[in-house]
């Protein structure tokens, strides 16, 4: 199962690639949202989940959902952002993420969360 994670700081990223392919995962990783969006365009539908900042450089991760969705792409996307406001948690389900949770977090809700969204049809 391909997973896509769009996160511009290096020591997270780094561990989400770490520890998504050693629960088995085939893991692209981009630094930013204008990278994020090349990559699902040029996917053709391949991810099945997107693990999406908010914060990023070139585009951000808002942006970047509002497009994808707009462009009627169905991928499950789970937001990882240390943006804890609720209405930062409402923009982010608003404009079309399926979860939202909040940095810092362990690595087994992350899990979990993700094996929730991919029990569920697209």
């Amino acid at each position: 199962m391909r997973i896509l994670v769009v996160e511009d700081d290096p020591m997270i990223g780094k561990t989400l690639v770490t520890a998504l392919q050693q629960d088995g995962y085939t893991v692209d990783w981009v630094k930013d949202g204008q990278a994020g969006k090349l990559a699902l365009d040029t996917a053709d539908g391949a991810y099945a989940l997107v693990l999406l900042d908010l914060g990023l450089p070139r585009k951000s991760g808002l942006e970047l959902l509002l497009e994808i969705r707009r462009a009627g792409n169905k991928a499950r996307v789970l937001i990882v952002t240390a943006r804890d406001a609720v209405a930062d948690l409402v923009a982010g389900l608003d404009a079309g993420a399926d979860d939202y949770l909040v940095k810092p977090f362990s690595l087994d809700e992350l899990a979990a969360r993700m094996r929730a969204l991919l029990r569920r049809d697209v």
